[in-house]
């Protein structure tokens, strides 16, 4: 019935259908509609950041740079006006001129030389375990934990392992979003802490 009302596809439709199949089978053979196979968790190196709108964020934010290598959002962290860093006891005592008025530029050098060595190379993680946030404030939390950073880094005769317990002074501006006033870093018996990576990329 079809090819009685419409003869041309009788007669001439076969080169139309020979088009349509060959199409067909340029898509059956593309992967363009095919369904990629979910990433690993932790294997993304999209430079993610979150709105800090709260405490939490940031501390995520903080996770991510740091996961990413991303000197932008880890800048972002920060309060950039009043940061302020108190090294472990021990990295103290070994080099107090180091740590004298060590502010937003010395933790934003630091990063960057730190991550110029981790060039090519994945798997950073910054682990935050026994988490406690006390408010002090409306506009001012306080942020204790116990941490271990990976730095997959390029660096001869240094750990890529640091350990200890961070305590964070994390508050709000006026534009209500939240990032870290002062950062204070304890060993608790670890040997290489964060204040070590620190004094070492610097």
């Amino acid at each position: 019935m079809l090819f009685r009302r419409y003869p041309l596809l009788l007669r001439g439709g076969w080169g139309l259908l020979s088009i349509m199949a060959a199409l067909c089978l340029l898509v059956a053979s593309c992967s363009l509609f095919e369904t990629r196979d979910p990433e690993e968790p932790g294997t993304t190196t999209v430079p993610v950041f979150i709105q800090p709108d709260r405490p939490q964020d940031v501390i995520q934010n903080l996770q991510n740079a740091v996961r990413t290598m991303n000197l932008d959002n880890y800048r972002r962290c920060l309060e950039s006006e009043a940061f302020s860093y108190q090294p472990s006891s021990v990295a103290q005592s070994g080099n107090p001129d180091l740590w004298q008025g060590w502010g937003f530029a010395e933790e934003e050098a630091y990063f960057n030389n730190m991550r110029a060595e981790t060039e090519g190379l994945s798997g950073h993680e910054l682990r935050l375990e026994n988490r406690r946030f006390v408010q002090i404030s409306a506009d001012q939390e306080q942020f204790d934990a116990d941490y271990r950073i990976t730095v997959q880094h390029n660096r001869q005769g240094l750990p890529a392992v640091a350990e200890g317990v961070i305590r964070l002074i994390i508050v709000r501006d006026d534009s209500g979003n939240w990032a870290i006033e002062s950062w204070s870093d304890a060993a608790d018996g670890s040997d290489f802490t964060w204040s070590d990576f620190r004094a070492a990329f610097l």
